[in-house]
């Protein structure tokens, strides 16, 4: 019988979205489980009606209380049934003036029926929906009704009757006050913790920012720099190459060198801007990562995607894209000159990154320009189970194999 307003500000979290509805939805609720009352009420005013005198009927003044109950029910059917439902204010006041207008003629046209209860209807349902302003003003007038129309028939008691009439409403209004305030208590507990919710979340959210600043701060000051110096040295010892005409290898050397030093800056700025929420890398750049290796460290390297390819989540795109190239740089160490096979498969419900080497000759002594901790694949193992997959890493007969499977 009730609907929540729609006041709500446009923009809200889904939180608080969330909890908006089921707020709504309680007062839906609510109003539904009153239905049974409004049914009841009709049929008692129908059956009082129907045996009382003058009897509902086609001519006269039969006729005339037939009119005024079916004005009296016919609203409080609709309402009880769901077919007009009051949620404005407007809507409101029109139902209770109308059931509460033709119950007190109903009064004058039949008395001794039970016409106190549209009336009372009435003040329910204005103290249920309307502002306490409002409801008090409505109430008034319905009261104001009661009493003239005892004034006009004087078959309710008199005194009495006018009084226990009065406070029969009365009670109604303040049991419509204590069921809204405890409706209305409920929900804006339940809002308020929805905010306080967002307001934690929000908190967390700040403080991790705070967290990875200071971190992409960290890794500037060490990485970036030191790179920078690098770099810086690189450059010199190209400009002396070439004033001292050094052998094309050296210089060749040199180049790639410096090559790889811009390299790694730029890859140094992407993972503190990933730091500070800049957008990270993904497999979209998964063939820019392949070529780079098979240009600039002469890796024999290439590049298979099968099945169609789906949206991953930020954090599993990027420990799969983190995954493929640890296990580049790890070809790169322990099996130059194997041919190294990047496969990208998506398949339903899946997806599965291998990097596998094959070699035909015995294994190369490692490279001395590529040195790690040992700790990669460890590295590799413990992002992918963060982001909820797996990943392994063993021999093979003629080589090594890296596979990566993330569900999606």
């Amino acid at each position: 019988m009730t609907d929540l307003p729609d006041d709500a500000p446009a923009a809200v979290s889904p939180r608080l979205a969330a909890a908006l509805a089921g707020a709504r939805s309680r007062r839906e609720r609510r109003g539904r489980r009153l239905r049974p009352v409004l049914w009841g009420i009709l049929v008692a005013v129908l059956v009082q009606s129907l045996f009382a005198d003058p009897a509902p009927g086609r001519t006269g003044a039969h006729l005339a209380v037939a009119l005024v109950l079916a004005g009296c029910l016919l609203p409080l059917a609709a309402v009880a049934s769901g077919v007009w439902k009051v949620p404005t204010p407007a809507a409101c006041v029109g139902f209770c003036l109308l059931v509460s207008g033709f119950g007190l003629v109903l009064g004058v046209v039949q008395p001794g029926t039970m016409s106190v209860l549209p009336p009372s209807v009435a003040v329910l349902t204005a103290f249920l929906i309307l502002s306490r302003r409002r409801a008090v003003m409505l109430g008034a007038v319905v009261v104001g009704g009661l009493v003239a129309a005892e004034a006009v028939t004087g078959s309710g008691g008199g005194v009495v009757g006018v009084i226990s009439q009065v406070l029969f409403c009365v009670v109604l209004a303040l049991m419509a006050i204590s069921l809204r305030q405890a409706g209305d208590n409920e929900e804006r507990a339940e809002l308020l913790l929805a905010q306080l919710e967002d307001a934690r979340e929000a908190e967390a959210e700040a403080a991790a920012l705070a967290e990875r600043t200071r971190i992409a701060q960290d890794l500037h000051d060490v990485l970036a720099q030191t790179l920078s110096g690098l770099a810086v040295q690189v450059q010199a010892a190209r400009r002396m190459a070439r004033r001292d005409r050094a052998g094309d290898d050296l210089r060749e050397l040199l180049d790639r060198a410096g090559s790889l030093v811009k390299d790694g800056l730029g890859d140094a700025r992407r993972a503190v801007g990933a730091l500070r929420g800049s957008r990270t890398p993904s497999l979209d750049r998964l063939a820019e990562l392949v070529e780079r290796y098979r240009l600039d460290l002469e890796l024999d390297v290439t590049l298979s995607v099968v099945g169609a390819p789906h949206t991953l989540p930020d954090d599993a795109d990027l420990a799969l894209y983190r995954g493929a190239q640890e296990a580049l740089t790890n070809a790169v160490r322990y099996a130059r000159g194997a041919r190294v096979t990047v496969t990208l498969r998506y398949a339903p419900g899946t997806t599965v990154l291998t990097v596998a080497d094959r070699r035909t000759g015995p294994a190369p002594a490692p490279s001395a320009l590529f040195t790690g901790s040992g700790l990669g694949l460890t590295g590799m193992r413990e992002r992918l189970g963060r982001a909820g997959g797996s990943a392994d890493a063993g021999p093979t007969p003629d080589g090594w194999t890296v596979r990566m499977e993330i569900p999606a």
